[in-house]
């Protein structure tokens, strides 16, 4: 009889974990469809920047807009990507160097981390960022992300000028960055007239 009840244990634990798996997967691919139905292609170099709001890790919603007159760094990430967690670390370096340029970073998680589970935000950014968290962090709508991350990349990122229009794109990160330096280091002679051709064809 208990060999029995362990047995009918083992089999309920066991579809728990297979409805689980499957509703996982379910919610994936509809999330990728309700991403790649959008009939935007996502905001290109020369645009101005789309408005939005997010949710920062203590549940203060922020409107984009609120950072108009500087310049911002926008980072869209997923919390189970290696890339981004590369990404966040080299970010969380070379902060000296945006702050001195009075560059403010966001970063945010797309939205339900792009139908994957992955480590809470918050843990993630304390691992990899070390101790230097001296940017935005938290959450990223639906709606903003069919606007900013239409193709569901793992991490893309954008620099918008004080008037608001994008003078940078790009994804891959840990790989992309030195161009992104190279702008920043000419920020003050005109970056939107000389360099916002630098990868036009990005995403």
């Amino acid at each position: 009889m208990k060999k029995q009840n362990k047995r009918n244990k083992g089999l309920k634990h066991s579809r728990i974990a297979i409805y689980s798996a499957i509703f996982i997967v379910i919610f994936a691919i509809g999330l990728y469809f309700a991403l790649s139905k959008s009939n935007n292609v996502g905001v290109a170099v020369g645009d101005i920047a789309p408005n939005a709001t997010f949710t920062l890790i203590n549940g203060t919603k922020i409107n984009l807009y609120n950072f108009h007159g500087r310049y911002v760094l926008l980072y869209f990430i997923v919390t189970w990507c290696e890339t981004c967690a590369e990404g966040v670390h080299i970010l969380s370096q070379i902060i000296p160097t945006l702050a001195s340029k009075n560059i403010t970073v966001i970063v945010l998680e797309s939205y339900s981390d792009l139908g994957y589970q992955g480590i809470p935000l918050n843990e993630f950014i304390k691992s990899y960022a070390n101790s230097n968290i001296t940017f935005y962090y938290g959450y990223a709508t639906l709606a903003m992300t069919k606007e900013y991350n239409p193709k569901g990349y793992l991490d893309i990122y954008y620099l918008i000028s004080p008037s608001g229009k994008i003078i940078y794109k790009n994804t891959n990160f840990p790989f992309t960055y030195p161009s992104l330096l190279n702008l920043i280091n000419n920020i003050n002679n005109d970056p939107i007239q000389s360099n916002s051709t630098l990868n036009k064809n990005c995403c």
